[in-house]
């Protein structure tokens, strides 16, 4: 488990997410983002045709000395709960302490179409997955009979790499305060995150007996004070999500109508989008942060100038 809120700098607490691309690209990223004093990052898991997220961020970590690394997330039908844990403890010997392993079902359809795995039901599918990871991850060793693997298996290593799991239903929320050391929800608006969600996690702590893990809540922000171009430049980059039928699923829970979400309506997108000068950023980072939410990862949505607004980003959370 992370340190209490009140122990952790703001500089812990809030991050940068980055999408996958070319590994040589992302390792420079990776180096440059630590030269400005950010704590941690979370890069995103390319489906098949991308480069490996892992073996990536290895790379990453021998260039750099300090900065975590997060996934989020591994679609956990890409590989053998097995093969995770020996990437994980691998890259932990490599870099202790560093790697934050997020993982998650993806979706079931790209499971079955692109690895062959059948996953009808994902939170099912999820909760054996951990079992066996977690007991490998922490103990080296799993003796495992179930309903999706049978494993039995003894590692060289173990370690406590913190595992966190992506959600955006209630039940995925209920399932993460039962079995992760933190949540990965994505696209989801605060108010949404500080009510609904919260209530499943505690939830679903309360039945496993443990403390609440905590919420990253994502951010994404652009540097323009002009709405009208906030607006038109979060749209594009959320137009995707809505019409996905899981989120859709979670922004009708969130308060918005199918109509605003298939239009991507201004309320839909100021939602989720923070904008403005660096200092009003900053503010509402804050305020964010100060709502309910344990961290927060922050995207980058281009408005006109992106390497210029990805090294403003990067000094502005490195200077929390």
């Amino acid at each position: 488990m992370q340190k209490k809120e009140e122990t952790r700098s703001l500089r812990e607490r809030v991050s940068i997410m980055l999408g996958p691309v070319d590994p040589a690209a992302l390792v420079q990223s990776l180096v440059e983002i630590e030269e400005e004093g950010v704590d941690h990052v979370w890069v995103g898991f390319g489906p098949a045709g991308f480069p490996d997220l892992l073996t990536t961020l290895a790379a990453a970590a021998a260039r750099t000395t300090r900065l975590k690394l997060g996934t989020s997330i591994v679609q956990i039908s890409s590989r053998h709960p097995v093969l995770i844990a020996q990437q994980a403890l691998s890259f932990n010997s490599l870099a202790p302490g560093r790697l934050r392993l997020g993982i998650g079902t993806g979706a079931p359809a790209l499971a079955k179409s692109i690895y062959g795995v059948e996953m009808n039901a994902p939170l099912a599918y999820l909760r054996e997955y951990v079992q066996i990871l977690r007991a490998l991850l922490q103990q080296g060793e799993v003796h495992h009979q179930g309903r999706y693997f049978s494993v039995d298996v003894s590692l060289q290593a173990a370690s406590q790499v913190p595992l966190l799991i992506s959600a955006l239903g209630p039940g995925a929320f209920h399932l993460a305060g039962e079995i992760a050391d933190g949540v990965l929800p994505f696209m989801c608006p605060i108010p949404y995150l500080t009510t609904t969600a919260l209530s499943a996690l505690n939830a679903g702590a309360a039945a496993a007996a443990r403390s609440r893990p905590p919420i990253v809540a994502h951010v994404p922000v652009a540097f323009t004070e002009e709405r009208a171009t906030a607006l038109q430049a979060g749209r594009q980059a959320m137009g995707f999500y809505a019409t996905r039928p899981a989120y859709r699923n979670m922004f009708v829970a969130a308060g918005f109508s199918e109509q605003e979400i298939t239009a991507v309506s201004d309320r839909l997108v100021e939602s989720l989008l923070v904008f403005g000068d660096e200092s009003r950023i900053r503010e509402r980072l804050l305020e964010q942060l100060s709502s309910g939410v344990d961290e927060l990862t922050i995207t980058l949505v281009p408005v006109s100038d992106a390497a210029q607004e990805k090294a403003l980003l990067g000094r502005l959370i490195g200077r929390l």
